[in-house]
């Protein structure tokens, strides 16, 4: 009769290790949720890469300048860069497409910037940064100006 009720209790599943199982499994579910949470938050935010034009740099037309350029600070960050396109003599040059070339995560990356009726150019990066920032300003040139290209290094952030 020992046998019998011993047989018994093989059969039945443990209510105690039922309850743990569910457990590690629910846990393992919820910190893989908090893991790709977390992850999300430190992703790059989107941005404007371009791929950097083959055409060469215009050699007529009047000579252009980038002029002002300093970093855009929000915060007390640097995030971006700002100043304008003008012509030898002063005017400025509205609608010109301004490539900025720069190394960011492991590569070189290239963003577009568009000038407004001032020759204001404003370009937004998917990054802030410390010390010093290397970046090669491109402006292909149209029928009137000739282009430029300027390598530029701006401090960082509270330098």
């Amino acid at each position: 009769m020992a046998m019998v009720e011993g047989s018994g209790k093989k059969g039945r599943v443990n209510l105690k290790v039922v309850l743990i199982g569910l457990i590690v499994v629910v846990s393992v579910i919820v910190s893989g949720f908090a893991m790709v949470t977390v992850s999300r938050a430190f992703e790059t935010p989107p941005s404007d890469f371009v791929t950097l034009p083959t055409a060469p740099i215009s050699k007529t037309g009047e000579i252009v300048v980038f002029d002002s350029m300093a970093p855009i600070q929000q915060g007390g960050l640097n995030v971006g860069v700002t100043g304008y396109l003008e012509t030898s003599s002063g005017q400025p040059v509205a609608g010109a497409n301004v490539y900025v070339q720069y190394y960011f995560e492991g590569a070189y990356r290239t963003q577009v910037g568009i000038t407004d009726t001032n020759g204001l150019l404003v370009i937004q990066f998917p990054f802030n940064w410390t010390g010093w920032l290397s970046l090669t300003m491109i402006y292909f040139g149209d029928s009137q100006h000739q282009g430029v290209r300027q390598v530029l290094t701006l401090a960082g952030e509270n330098l």
